[in-house]
Formats: structure tokens, sequence, C-alpha cells
């Protein structure tokens, strides 16, 4: 029997090729499927072949249903509802529990099979606000929207599954009555693409530090840049967003601007290449969980430095091999000096960093997301899972 999978994408195909984040095999884990039919939000996308790697061997149909707006949510609801009736998806999946995660709930109620919701992002409003910043006052009242119209709530009541992607969205889900039906599964990365490249730091070397992702509220950096003025170390800033400016008005005001060095973007597969040269990966997080550059700076063997959590705990993957620090520009300069009196941290701290990344390898989440779906296919019967 073909088995069928869709999804309710979190946005266009094309931004997630332009960006360099198509992984192979996420909406087909464990080659389980024969079609995987993708509902992107969009005009129009990118064309099939340069994102076939996401469905794997399957058949990849990518069906644009139109943008989002004030006076088309039922209608594209409907559009949603006519792709899956006529593709007949066995499972579907949906991304967030807003828009995306209530046209697959909903969906999938209407025809008569499973669904799960995949979170990558923090579910609590106030949270998020603190996260994203006054300038992303549209997001939270889109999601203050969903939250009034009972779309949110839909979704965790009537989606089979719930898949946060880090621990932090999940402990809010536990405290409701759906506590049951979260499943976490971290974003995956593949080890075979992050080969052990563990750095060294001489005596009398310069620290060379990298930092990599969005540049925005929930990853503000500039204590990190502060830090250099106490530190015999350069930074490395890749990745773009609202807070560039601001970045490079606090390098010149600290009076370090000579040892920041800003790149825009890196394609992924380029990353590896990128990290050579450096020593320890460092960042300031605001956002609760953990995000993927942490995650690839442990796979290729680079010590962390990491500010404690704004919400209490420690920081999730990392915490337990990481230099957890306040998240001033004391904590980090006192972390970082750490490396330039004992240079052998460096590989000791990297080669901790890679023991615990193993067990939150892209082929130990794949095998999580492939069970999971086999168990909902199971439990609704579907021949041929």
């Amino acid at each position: 029997m073909s088995l069928r999978y869709g999804v309710v994408a979190d946005g266009s195909l094309r931004i997630a090729h332009e960006k360099g984040e198509v992984k192979d095999r996420y909406w087909n884990p464990g080659h389980i499927f024969d079609e995987v039919h993708v509902i992107t939000l969009a005009d129009d996308d990118v064309t099939v072949e340069l994102v076939q790697r996401v469905a794997g061997q399957a058949k990849l149909v990518i069906h644009p249903v139109g943008r989002p707006r004030v006076s088309n949510p039922l209608a594209l609801r409907r559009r949603v509802l006519d792709v899956f009736t006529r593709c007949q998806p066995h499972v579907i999946r949906g991304h967030g529990p807003f828009l995306q995660g209530y046209y697959a709930v909903w969906a999938a109620r209407q025809l008569g099979i499973p669904s799960y919701a995949s979170i990558h992002d923090d579910v609590s409003i106030y949270r998020r606000f603190w996260t994203y910043g006054q300038g992303y006052a549209k997001i939270t009242l889109y999601q203050l929207t969903m939250k009034a119209l009972g779309w949110e709530r839909y979704v965790y009541a009537n989606a089979d599954c719930l898949v946060p992607k880090y621990e932090a969205a999940a402990r809010l889900i536990r405290g409701t009555r759906h506590r049951d039906k979260v499943r976490v599964i971290y974003n995956q990365i593949f080890l075979d693409r992050f080969q052990d490249q563990r750095p060294r730091l001489k005596e009398g070397d310069r620290l060379r530090i990298i930092n990599v992702g969005r540049q925005f509220a929930g990853k503000d950096q500039r204590p990190l840049i502060r830090s250099l003025a106490h530190v015999d170390a350069e930074l490395t800033l890749v990745g773009r967003g609202p807070f560039r400016e601001a970045y490079a008005k606090t390098a010149r005001k600290a009076g370090v601007q000579d040892g920041v060095t800003f790149i825009d973007r890196v394609a992924n597969a380029d990353l590896p290449k990128v990290f050579e040269g450096h020593h320890v990966f460092a960042i300031n997080i605001i956002q609760p969980g953990v995000c993927m550059p942490v995650l690839e700076a442990m796979a290729l063997g680079y010590p962390i430095v990491i500010n404690e959590p704004r919400w209490g705990g420690s920081p999730e993957v990392c915490g337990g091999c990481a230099d957890v620090v306040p998240g001033t520009p004391a904590g980090f300069a006192t972390a970082l000096s750490r490396f330039l009196a004992d240079p052998d941290r460096v590989a000791d701290q990297g080669r901790r960093s890679r023991e615990v990344i193993p067990a939150y390898s892209g082929e130990a989440m794949e095998k999580k997301e492939r069970d999971l779906i086999l168990e909902m296919l199971s439990e609704h019967r579907v021949d041929g899972a």
C-alpha cells in the first residue's frame, strides 16, 4: 500500500531553500512514505527539484494555497481541506499551534485521520513578546488573535500528539490536561555532516570566538560584544537581523570594533569551514530551549559559553558540558578569560561537547519521529504502516 504524508508547512519553501536550511528526509523520517504533500501558505513556491531532499525517496508535491490575509482565513482553510481531500494523506503534520497547526489538525479531523503539531517556539505569548521585542508586536497580535478565536486550544485538544522541539515548551504543556500528548523531539542535526574538528588554543594565542544566529532581541549578543573590552579576544558574528546596526554601534562604543567581524550569511553546508580557526562558540540567548547553532557547534567539538536562562533552570542539551555564565559582559569575560589562562580547556571542553551531542543526533531524532508516526498509524489501523 502506498503511504502518503500531509504537511502544512511553517512558511514558503523558497525561504528555507535560500537560507540553505533544506534538510534530508525532514518530512519523511525513515523513508516511511511514498508520497509527501506539502501545503505552503504562499501564492507560489520553489520547484520540487530544489527541495526534493526533504521527502527523501518519496514523491514530493508542493501545494501553495495563498498567503494569509485578514480577509481569507476560512477560505484558506477550505483550500487546505480540498488539497488533502484530493491527495488523501494517512497522517497530517502542522507546524506550530497557530494557523498552520490549526489547518492541519482541523483537516485531519474532517478526514478522520491522525494528526500532530510540531511546536518550534515558546508556547507562552508573554515570554515570546520578551523574546522577540516590541518590533514583533504584529506577531504577538496574530498569536493573541489565534488564542481569542480558540484555534490554539483546538490544536492542543484535537491533535493526536504535540511535539515540542525542546523541553522548555514541553514543560508548559505538561502543566495542562494535554500532558499525555507531549513528545519532545529535537531538531535534526546529522553528525556525519559535522565531523569533530575540535580546536586547539596555544599559549599566547588570541582567543577567537564565533557566534551564529539571527540578530534580534531573542539572541542579543551585545553583552558578548562588550566583554571583548576585558579579554584578549576577537569575535565573529554570523547572521543578520534587526540588531545588526546596534551590534556595530556597541562595538564602536566599547572600542572593540577592530576585533568584531560580521558575516552576513553562510549556507549550512559551509558552517564547518567558517568555524575553522575559532576556539569557542559563545551565545547570549533569551529564548528558552536550545537553538540549532549550539547543537552544530557541539557537533563540531567546540566548547560552549552560554548565559543562564532568563526563566530559570539550566540550558538545554549543553547545560552539563558548557560554561554557563550570567548574561553580562563581566559574566562572559570571566568565562572567556579561563580559556586564556588554561588553553587546554578549549580541547577538553570541546571533547565534552562532542560526547554529549550523539544523544541528540539527527539519526536519533529521526527514529523518534518515525516511531511516533508509525504508532499513530497503527492506532488508527492504517494498513501498510
